[in-house]
């Protein structure tokens, strides 16, 4: 009787696999409403630290908080700077909020920083950030130039030219040229004599890599700066390290393709310094603005510098 007893109350009591299933839910549970309190006080914290400089800020003499530059997301990917304010992932990164434990409502700020000086510190991150577009442009200017030297596979043909191969030919030399070209091949000859003169490869051959290389000075002849590209200027490449290979005496037109090449980049590093004089032109203006608002508060500031705040008070 007692046998069956023991078995009947064992039988009520939860397998050990299910008790620990449920234990395991319950941490789990546990565990999510953790997480969950300490994201909302995160929330909260940063929340306040935003409300905090944003209040702050806007009572800087000579500023509008929302008309700031910081303030505005930039293009080009450059995020605003109320979004770096808010990226937790960022002031973690640079050491400025930490979480002490325990109550998840406790934050400190590291190294007695102060708002202004968080400011300040993503201005100058802006400003490496810039400094480091203007290394990166120059780096592809550089690279580009390298590739103008490269001795690669030629890959042109006639498509890749805004020249027409097609009508009348008229026989120079050993070669025979469309009328579109024959001026470029006459120029070519009476500045820098006959370039095909050491040639050797079969005629047949080299008249296709002559055709090329004329339409290629055709294009530089008819083309602007600002039609350029960096495709054409590759093609631009293969037409004459083609000629060079057979012989023809074109160096000038490489030296002079990498002009084009430098050009072509100048007018990039043009359009930078265009955007920077309208940056400090925007900025003067500011100054000007901020120095007619405090004029005469500047003079009174300047009677005390280096002096105690007691001077004048007694004359």
């Amino acid at each position: 009787m007692h046998q069956q007893i023991s078995r009947s109350e064992a039988s009520k009591r939860p397998h050990p696999r299910v008790f620990q299933r449920g234990k395991n839910k319950r941490r789990y549970r546990q565990k999510k409403k953790n997480e969950y309190a300490r994201l909302a006080a995160e929330n909260r914290f940063f929340k306040g630290i935003i409300e905090g400089m944003i209040s702050q800020y806007s009572k800087v003499p000579g500023k509008n908080f929302q008309k700031h530059e910081n303030y505005v997301s930039h293009s080009t990917g450059q995020r605003s700077f109320y979004t770096q304010v808010t990226n937790l992932s960022l002031l973690d990164q640079q050491g400025m909020v930490f979480h002490t434990g325990g109550n998840d409502d406790e934050f400190h700020v590291m190294n007695g920083l102060e708002l202004d000086e968080l400011l300040d510190d993503l201005l100058s991150n802006e400003t490496e950030k810039s400094k480091n577009s203007q290394t990166f442009k120059k780096s592809i200017l550089t690279e580009f130039l390298k590739k103008l030297d490269d001795d690669v596979a030629s890959s042109i043909d006639f498509p890749d030219f805004m020249v027409c191969f097609d009508g009348e030919h008229k026989k120079i030399g050993r070669y025979n040229f469309p009328s579109s070209l024959v001026s470029t091949v006459e120029r070519i000859t009476d500045v820098y004599g006959d370039v095909s003169a050491a040639c050797l490869m079969n005629s047949i051959v080299a008249e296709k890599i002559y055709l090329f290389f004329c339409a290629t000075i055709k294009e530089m002849e008819d083309m602007e700066l600002h039609q350029v590209t960096e495709e054409k200027l590759l093609k631009w490449r293969d037409a004459i390290k083609d000629a060079l290979r057979i012989d023809f005496k074109v160096d000038f037109a490489m030296h002079h393709l990498k002009r084009i090449a430098r050009a072509y980049f100048g007018c990039m590093g043009n359009q930078e310094l265009q955007s920077i004089e309208y940056k400090l032109d925007a900025l003067n203006k500011q100054r000007a603005e901020t120095y007619k608002d405090f004029k005469d508060c500047l003079a009174d500031a300047k009677d005390f510098y280096g002096k105690s705040v007691s001077t004048g008070l007694f004359p």
